[in-house]
C-alpha cells in the first residue's frame, strides 16, 4: 500500500481534482492500493473530515497538531499511522509533508518517498508571504531543498518547475515526472458539456464574453488584469466580462466604470462548466513572478474543456508556450496591442475541448502515474 499524504489543506475544488481524484485514478491503474491520509486543522475538524470522506470514503482524516509553527510534530502522527498500516511508500504533497515522510523512511517505516511538488514553494512564500511569519518563511527553502535531494521520485506540475529546481537548487536527477494540474475525472469524461442560457444573464447573441473563473488572490494579479480589461472594454464595445468569483472591490470598481458590461456570479463548482460554455474566451492574466513562471493553473484546462481559447500572459508555466504552439488562444506580451476579439466559432469550441481531453485528462498521463506507483509501491510478482 502507498500512502498519499496531505498536510494542512482544506477541502476545495482543487483538493478534489488534484488529490482525491488523483488517488482514485491511481487506484484504477493496477494492483497497488493507494490510501489518502489527510492531516487537517482541528478547527471544524468534523466538517472537514465529512467533506473529504464524501469524495474519498477510504481516506484517513486526522487532526494535525495545531498551528503551522509546530508542523514538524505531525511526524509523530504519521509514524503511528505507518506502524499501523505498514505502507511501502508515501507520496507527500508539498515540502512539509515530504519532510515528515523522509523521517519515516529514515526510521524504516517505509521504503520510498515521493515529493508531489505543486509549485515553487520557497519562491511563493517569499513573493506572496503565504503567512506573515519570517521565521516560518525561512524554513521553506531548506525544507524544499531536502525534499528534492532526498526523495526517491518527484512529481512536477510543469517543465518550468523542473528548470527552476535546476537553477535554484542545482537539481540534477532525472527521477521525476511532469503532470500538469489535470481535469477532475467526472468533468473529463466527455466534451458534450451543458450550456447555460445566455439570455438569463442578460447577454445578447452579439456579445463577446470573456470569462474569469476562480480566486483573485495576490498572485492572480488583478491590477494587471484590470488594466487589460479596461483597455479592451474601452475600445471594443461588444465585449463583456463574466467573473465567476466572490465579491471584490476591484470587480465592483470595474463594473462601475463599465455599467452593464461587467457581470459577477459565485456558483457551485458543478455549475461553472455550463457558464463557461456560453463564453468566448478564458482569461489567465498574471504578473511575471517565479510563482507564476512555474505554475500550472487548473483553470487553464477548465477553460479549454469548456471550449474557450485562452487569453494568457507570457511566462505562465508551460501554458503560454502551449497556447502559441497549439493555437489555443492569444499570448499577450507586456506591451502587446490588444487584438480585435470575436465570438468563438463552434469549430473552435470543439477543437479546444479536444485539446483539453488530449493533454489534461488524468488518463493522458497514465505513464507518469504508473512510474510513480512503480517506485513507491510493492514490486510486482513475476
Amino acid at each position: 500500500m502507498v500512502l498519499y499524504l496531505t498536510h494542512n489543506e482544506q477541502p476545495s475544488g482543487i483538493y478534489w481534482s488534484q488529490v482525491t481524484d488523483v488517488v482514485a485514478h491511481l487506484n484504477s491503474l493496477g494492483d497497488q492500493r493507494v490510501r489518502l491520509l489527510a492531516l487537517v486543522s482541528p478547527r471544524s475538524f468534523l466538517k472537514t473530515r465529512r467533506a473529504i470522506k464524501q469524495h474519498a470514503p477510504t481516506a484517513l482524516v486526522l487532526p494535525m497538531i495545531p498551528t503551522m509553527q509546530r508542523w514538524r510534530m505531525n511526524r509523530y502522527i504519521l509514524a503511528l499511522t505507518c506502524r499501523l498500516l505498514g505502507p511501502t511508500g508515501i507520496m507527500a504533497r508539498g515540502p512539509f509533508a515530504t519532510w515528515m515522510a523522509l523521517r519515516m523512511r529514515d526510521r524504516g517505516f517505509v521504503q520510498k518517498v515521493g515529493f508531489d511538488a505543486r509549485g515553487a514553494y520557497a519562491a511563493e512564500w517569499e513573493e506572496y508571504r503565504i503567512v506573515d511569519d519570517d521565521a516560518l518563511i525561512a524554513q521553506v527553502q531548506p525544507t524544499e531543498k531536502e525534499a528534492l535531494e532526498k526523495s526517491n521520485i518527484r512529481l512536477a506540475v510543469s517543465n518550468e518547475l523542473v528548470a527552476y529546481w535546476r537553477e535554484r537548487y542545482g537539481y540534477g536527477s532525472k527521477e521525476h515526472v511532469v503532470v500538469p494540474c489535470t481535469l477532475s475525472d467526472p468533468t473529463a469524461q466527455g466534451s458534450d458539456l451543458p450550456h447555460a442560457d445566455r439570455g438569463s444573464l442578460g447577454l445578447q447573441e452579439t456579445d463577446i464574453v470573456l470569462a474569469y473563473a476562480g480566486s483573485i488572490a495576490g498572485w492572480q494579479s488583478f491590477n494587471l488584469l484590470g488594466h487589460l480589461l479596461g483597455t479592451i472594454l474601452s475600445s471594443q464595445p461588444l465585449v463583456k466580462v463574466l467573473f465567476l468569483s466572490r465579491e471584490d472591490e476591484n470587480i465592483t470598481a470595474l463594473a462601475a466604470r463599465f455599467p452593464g458590461r461587467v457581470l459577477r456570479h459565485w456558483v457551485d463548482a458543478t455549475d461553472v462548466p455550463a457558464l463557461l460554455a456560453i463564453c468566448d474566451h478564458g482569461l489567465l492574466v498574471r504578473e511575471d513572478s517565479i510563482t507564476n513562471r512555474v505554475a500550472s493553473p487548473t483553470k487553464f484546462a477548465e477553460y479549454l474543456l469548456a471550449g474557450l481559447p485562452v487569453i494568457i500572459t507570457e511566462h505562465i508555466g508551460d501554458y503560454s508556450g502551449f497556447v502559441q504552439r497549439e493555437h489555443a488562444g492569444i499570448c499577450m506580451g507586456p506591451v502587446a496591442a490588444v487584438p480585435e476579439l470575436q465570438r468563438t466559432s463552434e469549430g473552435t469550441h470543439i477543437r479546444m475541448r479536444s485539446l483539453a481531453l488530449e493533454h489534461f485528462s488524468k488518463a493522458s498521463h497514465d505513464a507518469a502515474y504508473r512510474k510513480l506507483l512503480g517506485v513507491l509501491g510493492k514490486p510486482a510478482k513475476n
